[in-house]
């Protein structure tokens, strides 16, 4: 069976995915601050836009920037995004747990949730924190099954910290994101402009597959003279 693709319009992404985002699944993009978690998230969302398609963008940062979106596509493509901004965990509890009737308005090619933690850490903290991480992986099941119901992927970024038994980078969530998100997808900083995404989980790719690329005013580009490792 074919796997479907969703194209992000940067050339060194698509090439390093086979075509793009998986269709069906939620794809996990992590990484510390400054990664370029949210200039992937504006990429692929641009390129959907720009191409007439709807995107679902649930932004728990203030991360999203009209201005970067229209730095990669046309002012046109701003109509059709659909943004929501939940200022609480509630919010965003809402926002997710709602998004059928979204779906069913918009028709979108993608959801994005940028970030799906943000809001998380600040009430998973001491007795919360088995409720608030129930709460959470039911957020990624719904979310998984919209992915599968409709066909679409669904992009979520996740923040990191480290963790001092194995002095490594861990998922903000822990196993929870971990088990419902089918691609797991790190990012870094190399150096100045320019950053690695490497494979950490994924269904069909090997472990540890790593891709440079360069973030420009037009997008994630090509780094120069570097290709997948």
């Amino acid at each position: 069976m074919k796997v479907e693709r969703l194209e992000t319009g940067s050339e060194p992404i698509d090439s390093f995915l086979k075509g793009g985002i998986e269709r069906g699944i939620v794809t996990n993009v992590f990484g510390e601050s400054g990664s370029g978690k949210t200039n992937f998230c504006i990429q692929v969302a641009a390129n959907v836009c720009e191409n007439g398609d709807k995107a679902v963008y649930i932004d728990t940062e203030k991360g999203f920037s009209p201005e970067r979106f229209t730095q990669i596509a046309s002012d046109e493509a701003l109509e059709n995004i659909v943004v929501n901004e939940p200022v609480t965990f509630e919010e965003q509890v809402d926002a997710i747990m709602s998004l059928e009737s979204v779906v069913e308005k918009h028709d979108p090619e993608i959801i994005i949730v940028d970030s799906l933690v943000s809001l998380y850490r600040l009430q998973a903290t001491g007795d919360k924190v088995q409720k608030v991480n129930q709460t959470l992986s039911q957020l990624l099941s719904h979310l998984s099954k919209i992915a599968r119901k409709e066909e679409i992927p669904v992009l979520v970024t996740n923040q990191v910290y480290t963790s001092f038994d194995e002095d490594d980078l861990e998922l903000v969530g822990r196993d929870v994101p971990r088990y419902w998100s089918k691609c797991l997808l790190k990012l870094s900083t190399v150096e100045q402009g320019i950053r690695k995404a490497e494979i950490e989980k994924h269904r069909s790719m090997p472990e540890g597959k790593s891709r440079r690329f360069k973030i420009t005013d037009d997008g994630l580009m090509e780094s120069d003279g570097e290709g997948i490792f």
